[in-house]
C-alpha cells in the first residue's frame, strides 16, 4: 500500500522532502534546504558550522527521514530542492537531472569558503542521471518540465496500488522550452496519455502560493522588446541554470541585430553545454573558464550591445563600462531572475 508523507515543504515554497513508502520500497523526492529557516538563524557574521547544526534548526532534513530509502530523486538543481548531498546519511543512489550540469555547480560549491561546501556528495552517494519518460527499476518515470533550472523533471511513480505524481517546481508556460527538449513536457505528455491515472498529486507551492505574481513569457517578451527599442546598451540578469531564458535573450539579440555578451562563468558553461544556437561572446574579465566562445574585452563593447550578467556582478560591470566610456546615458538594466539567487544564498 502506497503511503505519501510530506515531511518538509508543506505550507511554504521550496525545502521539499517527500517520502513515498510502498511495502519494502522507500523513495525520496527532493531533499531541499529551507531558506526561510536558514534566514531566521543565520546572516551577516553568523554562519552555520555543521550539518548537525543545520539539522537541529530544521534548515535541512533530519537523518531519520532517510531511513530505509531505496533511492533519492532530485527534480532540479536549485538548492531548495537539491539540498546538501553531504547530508544524506547512508549509501544510496541519487538520481539527478544532469551529471554535466551538476559538475559545473559542484566545482563552485566544493571551493566555497562558506557552508555551500557542504552541498557536494560524499563518497558513499552514487549519482545517476535520470532518463526522460522511461520508468526505471523503482517504477519511477521522470517527466520533463519547463523551469528556470535546466533540465528539470516531475516524477511519476507507479506504485503497488496507487500512482503518485510529484511535480517538483515547473513553469506552466515556458520560454522556448520545446527547443531544448527531445521529449514532450509533463503537461503535454499527460494530455497525450490519458490512460495514466494519477491517484496522488503533490504539487510545488510556487504555482499556488508564491508572494510574487509571475508574468507570462509573452508579457516578458513584449516588455523586453520595448526596452530594446527605446534603449541602446541593455544589461539583463538571469539565473545561471536558466537555459530557456538564455535562449530567449539570444533570440532577441539576433532579431534586433545586437551583439550578445556573457559576463558569467556558469552561464557561459551552460550555453556551451546545451549547445544553444548563439553567436554570443564572453567578456574576458568576467569569464575565466575555458570556452569555445569568442572572447572580448569590456572596452570592445558598443552602444548596441546586449549583455547577460549575474545579479551579483551588475554594479561592477556598470563601473567597468563607465570607466571605459561605454556606458551611454540611456542604457538600461533589467533584473530578470525568476528565482532570485539571494534566496539560494548564492552569488
Amino acid at each position: 500500500m502506497v503511503n505519501v508523507r510530506v515531511l518538509s515543504g508543506k505550507g511554504h515554497v521550496g525545502g521539499n522532502f517527500i517520502r513515498v513508502e510502498d511495502g519494502d520500497r522507500v523513495l525520496i523526492f527532493d531533499q531541499g534546504i529551507r531558506f526561510d529557516v536558514l534566514a531566521r538563524y543565520y546572516g551577516g557574521f553568523i554562519a552555520p558550522r555543521s550539518l548537525h547544526e543545520l539539522r537541529e534548526v530544521g534548515a535541512i532534513p533530519k537523518a531519520e527521514w532517510y531511513a530505509g530509502a531505496s533511492a533519492v530523486y532530485i527534480s532540479h538543481m536549485h538548492l531548495d530542492h537539491l539540498g546538501l548531498l553531504a547530508n544524506i546519511p547512508a549509501k544510496v543512489k541519487v538520481y539527478i537531472p544532469s551529471l554535466s550540469v551538476y559538475e559545473i555547480l559542484e566545482e563552485k560549491w566544493r571551493d566555497s569558503p562558506t557552508w555551500l561546501s557542504m552541498v557536494p556528495r560524499k563518497y558513499y552517494v552514487e549519482l545517476e542521471e535520470v532518463r526522460s519518460l522511461e520508468a526505471d527499476e523503482n517504477n519511477v518515470m521522470p517527466l520533463p518540465v519547463s523551469h528556470s533550472a535546466y533540465p528539470a523533471y516531475a516524477f511519476l511513480y507507479f506504485g503497488s496500488d496507487e500512482t503518485v505524481l510529484y511535480t517538483g517546481d515547473f513553469r506552466v508556460e515556458g520560454f522556448h522550452s520545446d527547443e531544448l527538449w527531445d521529449h514532450p513536457l509533463m503537461l503535454d505528455y499527460l494530455k497525450e496519455n490519458r490512460d495514466i491515472r494519477v491517484d496522488r498529486l503533490v504539487i510545488e507551492g510556487t504555482n499556488l502560493g508564491a508572494h510574487r505574481s509571475p508574468i507570462s513569457p509573452a508579457e516578458e517578451e513584449s516588455m523586453f522588446k520595448r526596452i530594446l527599442s527605446e534603449h541602446s546598451l541593455v544589461v539583463t540578469t538571469m539565473h545561471p541554470l536558466d537555459a530557456e531564458y538564455a535562449l530567449f535573450v539570444a533570440t532577441l539579440a539576433r532579431d534586433y541585430n545586437r551583439p550578445l555578451y556573457i559576463a558569467s562563468d556558469e552561464i557561459a558553461k551552460l550555453v556551451e553545454l546545451t549547445d544553444l544556437p548563439t553567436d554570443a561572446m564572453i567578456l574576458d574579465k568576467y569569464v575565466k573558464a575555458m570556452s569555445r566562445l569568442e572572447r572580448a574585452e569590456v572596452a570592445d563593447i558598443r552602444d548596441s550591445a546586449l549583455i547577460i550578467a549575474p545579479y551579483s556582478r551588475i554594479v561592477d560591470l556598470l563601473r567597468d563600462l563607465r570607466a571605459e566610456g561605454n556606458l551611454p546615458p540611456n542604457a538600461a538594466v533589467t533584473l530578470s531572475e525568476p528565482e532570485p539567487q539571494v534566496e539560494e544564498a548564492q552569488e
